[in-house]
Order: structure tokens, then sequence, then C-alpha cells
């Protein structure tokens, strides 16, 4: 899909004039297709109520939790989101954290207590990263689906683990404030209201703080709508984020997070250049 509008120059590479909204949905598994099928029904309910056509980014786990499987019924469904012009990506292979032990108070707060032991990539070294990426490509292969980019669970990626994605063949990754097209590594500040419901405390403060987020990145040139299966689940969080998105779309054409990640990509003549590309 050809991106419009015009384009200036800035820091970060060519940046659009206009402004721009992506909307994600975290966690497309078997395990939790009740809830995405929740999540999407209000996406479409707000897209009409807005009157915009508006595409998905949707983050695919093979084994979600390791579980393996997928029915007929389910791949059927990943097919014709795809062919309705929704975009799939690779979101780790299982999304559960299985590396080594933290090696510090921090790292413990972050990948126990943060994510809930489900940062798959943050702890990996670059073999073990490279070898789940090879197995979460097969299985897209194996299943017909194109998944031009990937995404770590809770966007933690080692440093190792970083090399093997950009070492992968994927266009782009993310991190929680930043869309990254590769294999160059050009970024875009995109940055991300997503919301905590493990709790009653989370929540609130997930209202708070996204609704404060969201006003003081009304200037951004791109917004990030990260959404996870549950919540539709909450009808404080799903009313927020509903009320936010129809802001959103009122004043930011929607892009998939592919298109995102062209608008810094440099031009080819330049990307022939780069011995990171060069070297593929």
């Amino acid at each position: 899909m050809p991106l419009p509008g015009k384009r200036r120059r800035s820091r970060v590479g060519m940046l659009p004039e206009r402004r721009y909204v992506c909307v994600v949905l975290h966690d497309v598994a078997p395990a939790r297709w009740a809830g995405c099928t929740r999540v999407l029904a209000q996406l479409r309910a707000v897209a009409r109520e807005v009157g915009v056509e508006l595409p998905l980014s949707l983050l695919v786990v093979p084994e979600m939790h390791g579980v393996p499987g997928a029915s007929s019924q389910y791949l059927r469904w990943l097919h014709r989101l795809a062919k309705s012009g929704h975009e799939l990506a690779l979101h780790g292979y299982t999304h559960s954290d299985e590396g080594p032990p933290p090696r510090s108070l921090v790292e413990r707060l972050v990948r126990e207590r943060y994510t809930a032991s489900e940062g798959e990539f943050s702890a990996l070294d670059e073999a073990q990263a490279a070898a789940r990426l090879v197995q979460g490509k097969a299985w897209a292969q194996q299943h017909g689906l194109q998944m031009p980019g990937f995404v770590a669970p809770a966007w933690l990626l080692s440093e190792a683990a970083s090399r093997a994605v950009a070492a992968a063949g994927f266009r782009y990754t993310c991190t929680l404030n930043k869309i990254i097209a590769l294999p160059g590594g050009q970024s875009l500040h995109a940055p991300s209201l997503v919301f905590s419901t493990r709790s009653g405390w989370r929540r609130g403060l997930s209202l708070i703080w996204n609704r404060n987020l969201a006003w003081r990145q009304r200037q951004a040139p791109l917004l990030r709508f990260e959404l996870h299966p549950q919540d539709a689940d909450h009808p404080d969080v799903l009313r927020c984020w509903s009320q936010l998105l129809a802001q959103a779309l009122r004043t930011r054409q929607p892009l998939l997070l592919q298109q995102a990640a062209e608008l810094v990509r440099p031009p080819a003549a330049e990307r022939a250049q780069d011995p990171r590309v060069r070297g593929r």
C-alpha cells in the first residue's frame, strides 16, 4: 500500500507531515482466540463510528506458553484477516521466558513482575534467539502465512537477540517507543498506549497513564495502540481505549506497522551502499 502525504527532513530520517496511528493486537494464539475476537469486534465498532477503514497489525504466537497445535478453523481465520488487508507479524514462539535466571534485582523485576515471565527474548543469546526465529518462520511457512515483521513479547530483546532478529530477514521490529526498519536499524519515535489488566490497581493506573500519554503525545508523528486479548474484558479499560482511539482516528491516518517502518527506510540507492544490506 503506498504511503500518502509529503515528507520533510528530520533528525530521524524522512518523517511525514501528516500524523499516523498504528493499532496492534498482541498474543494472537488459539488459547487467546476468544479474547482476540472481542477486541476485534470493538475495533470494528470504533472504525464504523468514525467512518474509516482500520488496518490492524496482529502479533501471532505459534505455541503460546508451549502449547502446540492450531485448528484449521483458527488458521482459516488468520488467512481471512490477512486477505482483508490486515498484517500478521511473528510475536515470539512460545511467549515464555525460558532464559537463564535473572542476574540482578532490576532484571528480576522486569522479567518476573513487569512481564509475568513472558519476555521470551529478554535473556536469550544470539544462537538461542536465532533458533526460535527459525522455528517461528518455519511455522508461518508451513501454514502459508506471510509475517514480514517480528515483535518480541513485552518488547524485551537482549542485545544478542536483537542481532539475531536483524539477521533473520524481517522487515521491521519494535520497542515500546520505537518502530525500527530492518536491516538498517533506522527508527521512528512511536509511543505506545498499552494497558495492564492483571489487577484492579494496575487497571486504574493504566487508565490515568494512557489518558495522560495520549494528551502529551498528541503531536507525535506516530502513535500506537498496543492492545491485548483481555483489553475487552474490563468495561473501564474498553471504554478508555475506545474513546482514545476514536479521537486519534479523527486526526490521524491508520497504518500497518510495516507501512510505518517504511517512513524511515532510506531510498533503495542508499540501501545499496549499506554493508548490512549488501552482505545479505
